[in-house]
């Protein structure tokens, strides 16, 4: 049952709730385009000028200071919607500044996280209350093992929040379903880390290793660099990936350990900047301007509106048009070489990661010098050939992380969604019930159940995606399983779409200011 929607004035104490707890410096927007139901408050959006404003005929509340209430609908709007393009002032970090005071809810109670310093970066912007988003399952699943989050937590100032304070949302029910079917696999053991698979994973590597390194002093040069590539390299990025959610043993020091070798000598790479990027993409995935994984731009768009709405970098019709074709061979392996050698270095050394830095050397230096040793080639011709398996291994990377999410719907900046809606609605499944897709995209193919359950021990995700029919279904949840083969065609398909898009069309930002 659906509530008609009041004048102006009987949204007052809502909007007014929200400035007096984080008041804003720039203008704020309820947006009621949506009739309003009484599990549903109105979402609030920063609109740092006028053209960012989205203007309808149905009842926008533009809310300049606490009481001062003006209905656009009133005012004569227009159907006309206005087209959003990036400015510094919509990062989430930009607009959590606005506020004088910044919270969040977990579970009921309101933090102030004013003067705290997130040791995961900006990824707490995106879920301030003050922007009318609910931390509650964010932190659960990604400080699940971690006692130093929770006692941090508790350090906060922070209150109870009044029973009149708490707003029902419309997937609330769901949301409190969902708690109970996760405790239930908690107590069924399918957050407990095994052992045996942690050995397992390590002695794959080390064979695999092993094989291409004898393929490389047989000469088979192709046959070792894919080696390399696929089966040593890309796995690493797959341990080094559970390492970084703590699933893999479970004790957090020691999955860092993990990670900072698979990430560092596997990859030559950063397994604390990876953290800080993949997090973002976790916590909101497909969401405007929150998940990094969106901005690609001008190497790759993944939607119609990336050009506008990433960070300004220019970029070319032709190359865009032609993404379907460049993305895996040529892009996937530019991004690795400049992580390898710009990025991830960089933030070693500022962070001052001794760790993440020595393994990244030794990556330049002991395989190299190994493949120097079984061939008697040149350093240049032995790096040549690391360097190879390298730009291969980040093909296989991320052109398997993009068929798990790319190719679906984005969500728009100001909007929130539940935990649940996030994994179901903007990632997919892929062939988990196939043994040999697990096994080739590392377990990621539950990209769905990965993002309900990052915590989770990623070799138990496919009995649990099994299970996730019934509660999708209980719920009327739109959870999607695609075939190995749909996925890669789904990616590919967009790639073109949005390249088209593109060569055709060019970019509205440069019309607009032109």
């Amino acid at each position: 049952m659906q509530m008609q929607l009041q004048p102006a004035t009987s949204l007052y104490s809502a909007a007014a709730h929200a400035l007096a707890r984080g008041r804003p410096t720039t203008t704020m927007c309820v947006d009621t385009t949506e009739p309003i139901s009484p599990r549903r408050s109105p979402r609030l959006r920063v609109a740092p000028n006028g053209d960012d404003v989205e203007d309808t005929t149905t009842s926008t509340l533009t809310i300049t200071a606490v009481g001062d209430v003006v209905d656009r609908r009133a005012a004569g709007g227009s159907n006309a919607k206005a087209k959003t393009f990036y400015s510094p002032e919509l990062e989430p970090h930009k607009i959590a500044k606005t506020y004088e005071r910044q919270y969040v809810v977990i579970e009921g109670v309101e933090y102030d996280v004013t003067e705290f310093k997130h040791p995961g970066g900006s990824v707490m912007y995106y879920m301030l209350s003050n922007s009318g988003a609910d931390a509650t399952e964010a932190f659960r699943e990604f400080h699940m093992r971690s006692k130093k989050a929770r006692k941090a937590l508790a350090a906060l100032p922070h209150r109870k929040l009044e029973e009149h304070e708490i707003v029902e949302t419309e997937d609330g029910e769901m949301l409190r379903d969902f708690a109970r079917w996760r405790r239930e696999l908690e107590r069924e053991g399918f957050f407990k880390p095994s052992p045996a698979h942690v050995a397992y994973r390590f002695a794959e590597l080390a064979a695999m290793f092993t094989l291409a390194t004898v393929l490389m002093a047989a000469r088979w040069h192709v046959s070792a660099v894919l080696c390399y590539a696929f089966f040593f390299g890309a796995r690493c990025g797959w341990v080094q990936h559970e390492g970084g959610h703590n699933s893999l043993t479970g004790n957090i020091w020691w999955d860092k350990r993990i990670q900072a070798f698979t990430a560092g000598f596997g990859l030559a790479s950063s397994g604390d900047m990876w953290n800080n990027m993949h997090n973002k993409h976790h916590a909101t995935p497909q969401k405007i301007r929150h998940d990094m994984d969106l901005d690609t731009t001008p190497a790759v768009a993944f939607f119609n509106t990336a050009v506008e709405d990433n960070r300004p970098r220019g970029f070319s019709r032709l190359w865009l048009r032609l993404q379907a074709w460049t993305f895996v061979p040529v892009t996937s392996g530019m991004v690795l070489f400049f992580w390898m050698f710009v990025l991830h270095p960089r933030n070693a050394i500022r962070r001052k990661s001794f760790e993440e830095a020595f393994w990244m050397l030794a990556a330049h230096v002991v395989r190299p010098a190994v493949i120097k040793a079984v061939t008697g080639y040149s350093w240049l011709a032995s790096y040549g050939l690391f360097a190879a398996s390298m730009w291969a291994s980040g093909c296989y990377l991320f052109a398997h992380f993009s068929t798990s999410h790319t190719h679906t719907d984005v969500v728009p900046s100001d909007k929130h969604l539940s935990w649940v809606r996030y994994a179901v609605d903007h990632t997919v499944d892929i062939d988990p019930s196939q043994s040999v897709v697990n096994w080739l995209m590392g377990y990621l193919n539950c990209q769905v159940i990965h993002h309900l359950f990052p915590d989770m021990p990623q070799f138990r995700q496919p009995e649990v995606s099994r299970r996730f029919v019934h509660f999708a279904k209980k719920w009327n949840l739109n959870y999607k399983v695609m075939s190995y083969y749909g996925a890669w065609k789904a990616t590919f398909s967009n790639l073109d779409e949005v390249g088209k898009h593109y060569y055709i069309h060019g970019s509205q930002r440069a019309k607009k200011f032109a």
